[in-house]
């Protein structure tokens, strides 16, 4: 009801992202204005910290991708392509997870929607050139916190 047959975005709250410009959610709205389709917005992680993300499966194309896996082990992720707390999606993302039964740690994911999408063809993803912080953590909070004062003090 809150979007009704509108495209959204969705911004997760513990991911702080900074210095990038024009920013990342309005380079996620551009692109699904030229394209259609749904926009994630995604980092590089390299080791064993890869299994705390969704991890994207590359259809071998610019920038879409054919799938999304929820916190694989680190030796079975199909890419090194995490997907962060940015996307823009379709409203009939809503009745792909009205659909869904439990994944991941007994939840309905909405990284589950996102991969049947994927597999359609309807999901790209944009490379994060920015910061990112984790401030779903302590040290992630500490360190997005530390980050922004730094820079006040060089300005």
């Amino acid at each position: 009801r809150a979007v009704g047959g509108d495209p959204f975005a969705v911004l997760l709250a513990d991911d702080f992202l900074t210095d990038y410009e024009p920013g990342v959610t309005a380079d996620l709205v551009h692109k699904f204005a030229k394209t259609g389709k749904s926009q994630l917005s995604v980092m590089q992680i390299d080791g064993p910290d890869i299994s705390k993300y969704g991890v994207v499966v590359p259809n071998g194309s610019s920038a879409g991708i054919s799938g999304i896996v929820e916190k694989p082990n680190a030796n079975d992720a199909p890419s090194s392509l995490a997907s962060i707390g940015r996307y823009v999606l379709t409203p009939n993302i809503f009745e792909t997870l009205r659909d869904l039964t439990s994944g991941s740690g007994g939840e309905i994911q909405l990284a589950d929607a996102i991969d049947i999408h994927a597999k359609q063809g309807s999901v790209e993803t944009i490379l994060l050139s920015g910061q990112r912080f984790d401030c779903g953590s302590v040290d992630g909070y500490i360190n997005a916190t530390m980050h922004e004062y730094k820079k006040r003090l060089l300005t």
